[in-house]
């Protein structure tokens, strides 16, 4: 279920997603405020590998919904137009990787392969052959911030960063280090690294790779914020 991309309160959206091989269906629903509170509803349904396994979906980017899949490409569902399609990822990226929007329709994929970050651009818009173009690529420095803890007796080493989501024109990613138990902000234009929290020993090593994904939400606001006068007839 998600919210409208816009912050608005009209087009509460639900995304149902299954498989029927050789079919995938969706089914759309979106639930607007208006008085007589029906829902809109649609479907979509598309042919694909029997051996596909959908991992996640992510958050509508330029009225789209994607969901990351165990094969070289993502399942993209179009809610105004109702049509599955496949994204194609960039070469050597197949998982560990979140999507953000980019201005003209576009689309930014961070990806992360141990400590090393790339992010590419995919236009999405005229030539769509052109595929993803690699903008950036660095080696992220987090120091002795991930050094696992020596209470830990098991480390999981088929990754060193998880890639837990990405803002807007990919200006910023958190990543999260499952060994360590740290979470981290890094600004990616200016490639500064900042360790923002730091899990117990409960959560960490084995124990936090059997949970599942960290999951984080990031909310802009006004800084410093701004509280109502006081006032004196209330008390407060």
């Amino acid at each position: 279920m998600f919210l409208p991309e816009d912050g608005g309160r009209d087009g509460i959206t639900l995304v149902n997603l299954w498989k029927d091989w050789p079919k995938v269906y969706a089914e759309v629903c979106v639930l607007g405020s208006g008085s007589s509170g029906l829902p809109a509803r649609g479907s979509a349904e598309i042919e694909l590998p029997d051996d596909i396994v959908f991992h996640e979906m992510l958050p509508p980017i330029h009225g789209k919904v994607f969901m990351v899949t165990n094969l070289g490409y993502t399942l993209g569902l179009d809610l105004a137009t109702r049509i599955l399609f496949t994204l194609e990822l960039p070469v050597g990226v197949r998982g560990n990787y979140m999507l953000s929007c980019a201005e003209d329709s576009g689309l930014y994929l961070l990806s992360a392969d141990g400590f090393q970050l790339s992010v590419w651009l995919h236009r999405m818009s005229g030539n769509d052959g052109a595929g993803w173009l690699l903008v950036d690529t660095f080696c992220v420095s987090v120091g002795q911030a991930c050094t696992p803890r020596a209470e830990d007796s098991w480390v999981p080493h088929d990754v060193c960063l998880d890639v837990v989501t990405v803002g807007d024109n990919a200006d910023f990613v958190f990543l999260d280090h499952p060994a360590s138990g740290a979470l981290f902000y890094v600004h990616l234009r200016s490639r500064v690294v900042e360790k923002v929290y730091q899990r117990g020993a409960d959560e960490c090593g084995y124990k936090r790779a059997t949970a599942g994904h960290v999951r984080v939400s990031p909310v802009m606001m006004i800084w410093p914020p701004i509280f109502p006068a006081r006032n004196e007839n209330f008390g407060w």
